[in-house]
């Protein structure tokens, strides 16, 4: 049964266990807007401009007027949802959606299941996406294994560590904890030369950690920022998944991802986001934290501000190679 869950920032609300106890509780704009509300301001509403504590909610429009100012605030200011056209119950369940399945929802699925067109349904996810790329920015600590894959094109298109204009190098990063993995961390890259690792790897792990690599010799730049570097020469491929199993498992469920929910195609600007919802949910996998990550989306979408259109445009042309342009 659903109940209410508290988050590090005292978000409050209620979690569904199921889709039909969601549309029992968010199925209206109303029932929605009342939960932002709430959440927004959970010792009561105070002003954003005056702070004085009194105010009254508006029937003509979905905003708060402030008993003294006459200020007139929003549930959806300074959050992911401000501005937009879409309405809050369909908005809400693009969340759930986003995090009720394994392996998640991809724009088809949103599109079908939401009832709204293509290029909404994309334009959104990649919103979601790049909050969660913006706040999944903990760095890792302890034994760290770290290894290089590629995605994107088919295998036998890359010879050596050459890629071809399809592929793209993503760096594993994997806190290694014995006989389970912990969090991990995933960064695409253009190359794996030693000027890029040197740089992708202390933004993504702690200083004073220990990084476990394959023989390439450009993880030897790692060495300068405080990390201990612990190179294994790997001179059967088939031992790779041995030496460095975990990196090895997370690389192959992230390519499963890549064949099922998106049925092996991937746009090379969409890449960054994809691995920033791959990541949110994989370091929220265990059964008992699962209910939590409708909660943890809601909050993390609550600190973040919309961004518009110019925005995505700006990271790489998004839109013009996902046809929004």
């Amino acid at each position: 049964m659903a109940g209410p869950v508290a988050g590090q920032a005292a978000l409050l609300l209620p979690v569904p266990a199921n889709l039909i106890e969601f549309m029992q509780l968010y199925g209206s704009d109303d029932a929605c807007r009342k939960v932002l509300i709430e959440a927004r301001w959970p010792g009561g509403f105070s002003c954003p401009r005056c702070r004085h504590i009194k105010g009254y909610e508006l029937r003509e429009y979905p905003v708060i007027e402030c008993a003294k100012c006459g200020h007139q605030a929003s549930a959806t200011a300074g959050t992911v949802l401000h501005g937009a056209k879409l309405e809050l119950h369909k908005l809400f369940l693009l969340l759930y959606l986003l995090v009720a399945e394994k392996d998640g929802a991809n724009c088809k699925q949103l599109k079908r299941q939401v009832g709204v067109n293509y290029k909404t349904a994309r334009l959104w996810k990649l919103k979601l996406s790049d909050m969660l790329h913006c706040r999944e920015k903990d760095s890792l600590i302890g034994r760290v294994e770290i290894d290089e894959t590629i995605v994107g094109g088919s295998d036998d298109q890359s010879v050596g560590r050459r890629l071809s204009e399809k592929q793209r190098y993503v760096l594993v990063m994997v806190e290694d904890r014995g006989r389970e993995c912990g969090r991990l961390r995933l960064e695409a890259m253009d190359d794996a030369k030693s000027e890029t690792l040197a740089t992708v790897v202390p933004s993504n792990v702690q200083k004073g950690a220990t990084a476990h690599t394959d023989g390439l010799h450009g993880y030897a730049a790692i060495e300068d920022h405080e990390i201990t570097h612990e190179p294994e020469v790997i001179g059967d491929p088939k031992q790779a998944s041995k030496k460095l199993p975990w990196v090895h498992r997370v690389a192959s469920l992230l390519k499963r991802v890549i064949l099922g929910t998106l049925q092996g195609s991937i746009s090379m600007g969409w890449l960054p986001w994809l691995l920033a919802e791959f990541e949110f949910r994989f370091n929220r996998r265990r059964a008992n934290k699962r209910p939590l990550l409708f909660a943890r989306l809601m909050e993390f979408g609550l600190k973040t501000t919309a961004q518009t259109r110019s925005y995505f445009l700006k990271k790489g042309e998004m839109f013009r190679q996902m046809g929004l342009s």
